[in-house]
């Protein structure tokens, strides 16, 4: 990517707060990402390709993800199969790991088989978070503590799904013990 496509990404691209992210990524260079909730797959080609970008080798960038796929229920909405979540990342030819769980389920996976060490960048885009909670401890461990966390908080825009919010990990963990109590004022 060149120059003015960076700068209309993190300037002027839909939805609005997906640039925060993009600001992030140019600014800060992570190099291992989590996303949790993938939806229509856009938003996660933009991040991997900016990644390319700002890091180098296409070994250097490591991405998981964990989404139903094709276990989505209608609180999910809309998403993508894991097929063709596969495909599209193959086509970067970037490490990946694809995993068709619940977040509850596939964090607690994560942190206890070691699957990934100190993730730099976290993206969470899923309906509730009910599952947070019990995450915390293996958050506490999975994530690098400069990571940059960004919270979607689900709105009801049409052309949006959700609203990111940058966070530091004491307001995830706060968020988590409080029930979503802090997300919850961010859609109002």
């Amino acid at each position: 990517m060149r120059f003015l496509k960076t700068f209309y990404l993190t300037h002027f691209s839909k939805p609005v707060s997906c640039r925060n992210i993009y600001r992030h990524i140019q600014q800060e260079h992570p190099r291992k990402v989590l996303e949790i909730g993938i939806q229509n797959g856009e938003r996660t080609l933009i991040m991997l390709k900016l990644l390319l970008q700002f890091c180098g080798e296409k070994s250097d960038v490591h991405y998981s993800c964990v989404d139903p796929f094709e276990s989505r229920t209608q609180e999910d909405g809309p998403g993508l199969s894991l097929r063709k979540v596969h495909r599209m990342i193959n086509n970067l030819e970037i490490p990946s790991r694809l995993i068709p769980s619940s977040p509850l389920n596939a964090i607690r996976q994560l942190y206890l088989d070691r699957m990934i060490e100190k993730v730099d960048l976290v993206v969470i885009a899923t309906p509730n978070i009910d599952w947070l909670e019990p995450c915390i401890p293996a958050f506490r461990e999975l994530i690098h503590e400069s990571a940059g966390i960004f919270l979607g908080v689900p709105i009801k825009k049409s052309e949006e799904r959700y609203l990111f919010e940058k966070i530091d990990f004491n307001i995830l963990e706060y968020i988590a013990f409080n029930k979503g109590e802090f997300s919850k004022k961010i859609a109002a």
